[in-house]
């Protein structure tokens, strides 16, 4: 009997885990879209690095910028919305999800490349910056509001020098 409960379990687990990691965005794809200038003017950019089950949601009164949200089928309140905005100089790729996995998958490849983590202020959430020869990862967690976790993704020019490594911020998800 206990035998049959677990091979139930492991099957649901099995059917629902690729439905929760297609909400996921691996880093690879969070870079490429923040390195393409096209990014915020072309939706296919951003479409072509995600899966199909995210929809794109143009800007709209209600919603003042363009957004690619995933909703699980069933429901109606999405579960992951990821967003390109201007920032000087280039852009900044923001990945808010509910799924606490994504931002593990995203710590573990960010320390596979040997980068470390530097601690950032963040009033009321935890976060953590990483730094790359030309991009830098800021990991928000206890966000308050519906994304409970938020990824900021900047791509560096190469003109210009990432910030000084321990430095300490704030910056606003």
């Amino acid at each position: 009997m206990r035998a049959y409960f677990t091979l139930i379990c492991l099957a649901i687990a099995a059917f629902l885990a690729p439905a929760a990691h297609a909400q996921c965005v691996a880093l690879t794809d969070l870079l490429a879209i923040g390195a393409d200038p096209t990014a915020q003017s072309s939706g296919k950019v951003v479409t072509d690095h995600l899966s199909f089950e995210w929809a794109y949601m143009a800007s709209a009164p209600t919603a003042k910028e363009a957004s690619w949200t995933y909703t699980p089928s069933g429901t109606s309140t999405p579960t992951a919305r990821l967003v390109v905005r201007p920032q000087r100089p280039g852009q900044d790729v923001v990945l808010k999800t509910a799924q606490a996995s994504c931002v593990r998958d995203l710590r573990s490849e960010l320390k596979s490349r040997k980068l470390t983590p530097q601690p950032v202020t963040c009033p009321s959430c935890e976060a953590v910056r990483y730094q790359g020869a030309d991009f830098d990862v800021t990991l928000y967690s206890m966000m308050k509001g519906e994304f409970p976790f938020v990824v900021v993704v900047h791509q560096v020019p190469p003109t210009m020098p990432p910030a000084a490594n321990g430095a300490t911020t704030t910056k606003n998800p």
